[in-house]
């Protein structure tokens, strides 16, 4: 296994507190997965016997309604993992992995976990860690859908993108189909969404990027929902 590779693992918050050579002894117990745009990963009610971790490209994560509407629930890139709070109560997935542009992740079994956190007290801190990120940002999601109405969501996702970028002016990190899909609504939806907060002075857009004009009052925004 690579470097890079390497280096993509120990981003993760599950595996930022090994060394190199532990990441690298962990990693080669385990196989990387090419995958297509839109090949599924896994499907809910798949026995959860395995997780993974981004390597390249981004993975999706998603629900569907019994109307047939689709909920994005997350994004992944490199450096993130998903499928581990699942893998860990032992039952099946709950939702839909689908690599949203090529992708290599990581699958690492059920098995394999437990040797390397038996052998690994870091390791179990990690994945602690991690997972109580995952349930902030879940009860963050849930709030947001439940209570807030578009704009305030989309606020809230162009703060984030713009911190992760570390700039006030950046790229969309996905289509805006797929952002209208995590913000839970449709692409029309979220275009006049866009108009408003360009409109109030908030924003400026030009194609996939976005400048932030007015951070304060779209924090007031995202948090008045």
């Amino acid at each position: 296994m690579d470097n890079e590779l390497i280096n993509v693992l120990k981003a993760t918050a599950m595996f930022s507190a090994l060394d190199e050579q532990a990441v690298e002894a962990f990693a080669h117990q385990c196989r990387v997965q090419k995958v297509r745009k839109g090949q599924m990963i896994f499907s809910p009610g798949q026995p959860a016997d395995r997780f993974f971790a981004v390597l390249e490209g981004r993975v999706k994560i998603f629900i569907v309604s019994p109307r047939g509407d689709e909920q994005t629930l997350h994004l992944y890139g490199p450096g993130s993992t998903f499928g581990e709070a699942a893998m860990l109560s032992g039952g099946d997935f709950p939702a839909y992995a689908e690599a949203a542009a090529d992708a290599r992740v990581l699958v690492i079994s059920r098995q394999s976990l437990r040797g390397a956190l038996a052998r690994s007290a870091d390791l179990a801190l990690g994945m602690m860690a991690g997972l109580s990120a995952k349930l902030h940002e879940f009860n963050r999601l849930i709030e947001e859908l439940s209570l807030k109405e578009v704009p305030a969501r989309l606020a809230g996702v162009l703060l984030r993108q713009s911190r992760a970028a570390g700039r006030k002016t950046f790229k969309l990190a996905h289509t805006k189909r797929e952002l209208a899909a995590q913000i839970g609504t449709v692409s029309e939806t979220l275009s006049r969404a866009l108009a408003k907060l360009k409109s109030l002075k908030l924003i400026d857009v030009k194609g996939s990027q976005i400048t932030l004009l007015d951070v304060r009052g779209l924090e007031a925004l995202a948090s008045a929902g």
